[in-house]
């Protein structure tokens, strides 16, 4: 049994397959979206839009992929698998990339709440993106919405 144990422990882990990468991705903008204790259509579209566009789904994919992800993140007792999957499989440009959509979901209703800012943040530190990214992807999705109005 001690055997079977340390094989384990002593394999090498495999890299999270396309399928876990996207739900961990999605469970980030869904834990975005909620942070504000408010279910915005909105919110939900911007979520769409980035899973669409970033991971090249289909509407329907995207739309399973989101239910799934608030199963996942109503269920979840931590978030450590998720980033643990993200930390993993991504690289600097694709984490701030992922931190640029949670900013888009976090202003699809037109404000961030302070609940959402700090998710963000929080989210971020934990992804180990630098606080000079954290805010300029901010600023960034703030002048593109400001452009558009």
């Amino acid at each position: 049994m001690f055997n079977k144990l340390s094989r384990i422990l002593r394999a090498p882990s495999t890299p999270a397959g396309p399928s876990q990468r996207h739900l961990a991705m999605a469970v980030l903008l869904v834990e975005t979206a909620r942070a504000d204790f408010e279910d915005q259509p909105s919110e939900r579209q911007a979520m769409q839009a980035a899973l669409a566009s970033v991971l090249g789904l289909d509407a329907q994919q995207v739309g399973e992929l989101i239910e799934h992800a608030f199963a996942q993140a109503q269920q979840a007792v931590s978030l450590h698998e998720f980033l643990r999957t993200l930390n993993t499989e991504l690289d600097r440009a694709a984490k701030c990339e992922l931190l640029e959509w949670l900013w888009r979901v976090a202003y699809a209703d037109g404000r961030v709440a302070p609940y959402e800012e700090a998710r963000i943040r929080q989210l971020a530190d934990l992804l180990f993106i630098a606080h000079a990214d954290f805010v300029r992807l901010r600023l960034k999705v703030e002048a593109e919405l400001s452009a558009r109005a």
